[in-house]
């Protein structure tokens, strides 16, 4: 199984309801009453957000977010292995091993990487919930994943028009598989060779995903070469790091207990 995702260009209204689904799922925290917290400007932190196209047929408006590369330039970069990959192809986050340096978000060449600096009341609605400090991203709301199967993200479950797609991939009998076989859904971007899996059904004679965002050249870092340097320095001297905090907690420990026999 391959989860993916289709954007049918022709029959998004605009309408933001993907943006509420996913602000209620992800970004919202509770009170004990029920009631909603948000941090300010929530469609900033919105993990599917609106993104004014320019072309020569005029602005357009597109829903961005993270396209679960099978590529991907975020995971490469992260030093901790706090980005990764779920077994299904989900691009993920683990926060207990994020040390916060911001490589993920520089990395991604989409730029779709988010970061709340300041906190906000309530309790998280889920493990993979909004967290103040840790760079965010779209999961597909894997969070709702039950069992071997396909689940609903929050988005997809909100669009009224049918504009938004969840499948699998490796099913051909999946209406996602057909759409990207068929070649009537393309991923943006395909140049930086990240091999997304969210695609999009461009506006009939419109225009075309060419401009879909990106981060110019001066503004990432080149994630093939940081993750070289990572493997060769960095993760060396981490487990090295690690290694020596271990035999100095065993060195302090018998210390203690030598100390505790001899009085």
């Amino acid at each position: 199984m391959r989860p993916a995702m289709v954007i049918d260009l022709n029959r998004c209204v605009g309408c933001y309801a993907c943006v509420v689904g996913c602000i209620v799922e992800n970004i919202a925290r509770r009170k004990p009453d029920g009631t909603f917290i948000l941090p300010e400007e929530p469609v900033r932190y919105a993990r599917t957000r609106p993104y004014h196209v320019s072309t020569a047929a005029g602005e357009k408006r597109v829903f961005v977010q993270c396209l679960h590369c099978e590529n991907p330039p975020c995971v490469y970069a992260c030093p901790t292995g706090a980005s990764h990959v779920s077994p299904e192809g989900v691009v993920l986050l683990d926060s207990s091993k994020c040390i916060r340096c911001g490589l993920c978000i520089d990395a991604c060449p989409y730029g779709v990487r988010t970061r709340l600096m300041e906190g906000f009341d309530g309790e998280l609605q889920h493990e993979h919930a909004l967290k103040v400090g840790i760079p965010d991203k779209c999961t597909f709301c894997y969070h709702r994943k039950k069992g071997d199967g396909l689940w609903v993200p929050a988005c997809v479950e909100a669009c009224s028009f049918g504009a938004r797609i969840f499948g699998d991939l490796d099913d051909p009998g999946d209406p996602v598989f057909k759409l990207v076989a068929d070649g009537l859904a393309v991923p943006p971007r395909d140049e930086f060779g990240t091999r997304p899996k969210l695609f999009y059904v461009p506006r009939k004679g419109a225009y075309e995903m060419v401009r879909y965002p990106s981060r110019g050249g001066d503004q990432g870092v080149s994630f093939e070469a940081w993750s070289w340097l990572k493997n060769l320095v960095v993760k060396p001297l981490a487990e090295a790091a690690m290694a020596a905090a271990v035999i100095l907690g065993v060195i302090h420990i018998i210390r203690e207990r030598r100390g505790k026999h001899g009085e």
